[in-house]
């Protein structure tokens, strides 16, 4: 089994660039006092999205507030810890800690629930809230008042025993990141040898199959790459276990240069498939591994960030558990994030228990001024899947981009000069792609060439293109989180023929920028 584990280790890293390979570590902690003005913009902002200056705390703790982002918050506060914010904090922590399941014979047993339509009796809301209560005591039980450290403590212990009797499988990279964390933490803290070891053994077994091929099975999510980065950051600053020490810091720094070779500096983005991504720019939604990259960064011109004003901005609260837990990023990481080096082609393994094949093939090119990536073996439907995507750099600097949807018909592998899309659900009729760019028309998409601005893409096809149709909302909603980009979007449909050779591509795309 060693010797099995040792070999898929070695493929799964074998595209990671010679510099990733041994590199000295760059580590910061941070406190308010030491934020650059641009990091403090940053968290002026998380704190300004649920308390603005001038507003009144009762109208923020209403049954209609998302307790993750509130849980988040009074962490924001008594990190800047101005006038009035801790106090503020308090009632903050009081107020939520009222919200728990403690039940243990409820299926939400340990959650914390408001009437917020956005927390949805969401399970993961267990994990999400207790990390950041564990952030929370870790650092400041010893200035909270003795009613508030006690209900926290108490709900902590419920949360990981919900944790535990839930059992996440290690393929929910994120969510089982986090549990393997609080059911160790709180384990080891209060003496309970049955959620240490439940945890201890869930954190080996998210070590081994990420070892198993060098990847975690939430494969090149933008959003959900940072939350495992705090997961992870997690083990490595607060678990009681050396053990889980030290995989945490071997994970961090897989997943670093794993983003980095994913990475396009000159693109402000990462290359496609997408696993789980909420949009297709990260310049117009806040994904959190753009957090930590702003954060690691501190630059504005260099984070791939809209910030507050664009979309799922209040993914900013993930900066507070980010500037506790502090950054430890290997040096030759963080100046691909400043700069493109050089070209790529990346291929893949990875475990996946999505419906379809359980070893999931993807492809990437990467060029300085276009990339693509595609999934191979996806039969999930979910728009949070982007099995085919191409983007490039418009004159004016806006990311143009093509879209394979999730939709479990088709497979996609790109070379390094192509895209092929394939049929994956031989029942299906017809296929569609979506295509962003601010100038382009339905006339400029002819049979055999797509002549956008700044992109040409080579169209080689039998297919019949049934329609071309552009600006319509409720076809592209999912895939753009600016409503202001819904007009730019054109939809094109092809027929397939039925019985068609699935060995046989259904669409190739070769780029020509």
């Amino acid at each position: 089994m060693k010797k099995y584990l040792l070999i898929f280790t070695l493929i799964g890293f074998s595209n990671i660039p010679a510099f990733a390979q041994k590199q000295e570590l760059i580590s910061k902690k941070y406190t308010y006092n030491t934020l650059s003005s641009y990091q403090k913009s940053l968290l002026e902002d998380v704190i300004a999205l649920d308390f603005p200056k001038g507003s009144e705390l009762s109208k923020t703790l209403s049954d209609h507030a998302s307790i993750r982002n509130i849980t988040r918050l009074a962490e924001a506060l008594l990190f800047r810890n101005q006038a009035g914010d801790k106090e503020n904090a308090i009632t903050i922590l009081r107020w939520l800690l009222k919200y728990q399941y403690q039940d243990e014979k409820s299926p939400y047993y340990g959650m914390w629930q408001t009437n917020a339509t956005n927390d949805r009796k969401d399970q993961n809301w267990r994990e999400f809230i207790g990390c950041d209560l564990i952030i929370i005591y870790h650092n400041y039980k010893n200035t909270l008042p003795k009613d508030v450290v006690e209900a926290i403590e108490t709900g902590l212990v419920h949360a990981a025993k919900g944790a535990m009797k839930r059992d996440v499988t290690p393929y929910y990279s994120n969510i089982s990141i986090m549990s393997a964390f609080m059911m160790e933490y709180v384990g080891s803290r209060f003496k309970n040898d049955a959620l240490k070891n439940a945890g201890l053994k869930k954190a080996r077994a998210i070590f081994n199959l990420q070892q198993s091929n060098g990847s975690f099975s939430e494969y090149n999510s933008p959003t959900y790459y940072g939350v495992t980065l705090i997961g992870i950051a997690l083990w490595r600053e607060m678990a009681f276990s050396e053990e889980m020490k030290t995989m945490g810091r071997s994970l961090e720094k897989a997943l670093w240069h794993e983003t980095a070779m994913l990475y396009n500096a000159n693109l402000r983005n990462m290359a496609g498939p997408y696993f789980r991504a909420y949009g297709m720019d990260m310049q117009k939604y806040n994904a959190i591994i753009g957090l930590w990259m702003a954060v690691a960064l501190d630059s504005e011109n260099l984070a791939p960030i809209p910030g507050i004003k664009g979309g799922k901005n209040g993914e900013m609260s993930n900066l507070t558990p980010i500037f506790h837990l502090g950054l430890s990023i290997p040096k030759g990481d963080l100046a691909e994030f400043r700069s493109f080096t050089k070209p790529r082609y990346v291929s893949k393994i990875v475990p996946s228990n999505y419906t379809g094949d359980t070893l999931k093939k993807v492809t990437h090119q990467i060029e300085k001024e276009w990339m693509m990536g595609g999934l191979w073996g996806n039969l999930r439907k979910w728009d949070q899947i982007k099995t085919g995507t191409i983007h490039w750099k418009a004159a004016d600097g806006s990311i143009g981009w093509l879209l394979v949807p999730g939709n479990a018909k088709t497979n996609v592998k790109v070379s390094q000069k192509q895209m092929g899309i394939y049929l994956a659900d031989a029942s299906a009729k017809a296929i569609e792609l979506f295509v962003y760019s601010k100038q382009a028309t339905v006339g400029d998409f002819t049979d055999k060439n797509w002549k956008l601005p700044s992109m040409d893409l080579a169209i080689s096809t039998s297919l019949k293109r049934s329609s071309t149709e552009k600006g319509k909302p409720e076809l592209v909603k999912q895939f753009v989180e600016d409503k202001s980009d819904y007009p730019f979007v054109v939809r094109v449909v092809y027929e397939v023929p039925a019985n068609w050779d699935v060995e046989k591509p259904l669409l190739e795309i070769t780029p020509k920028k």
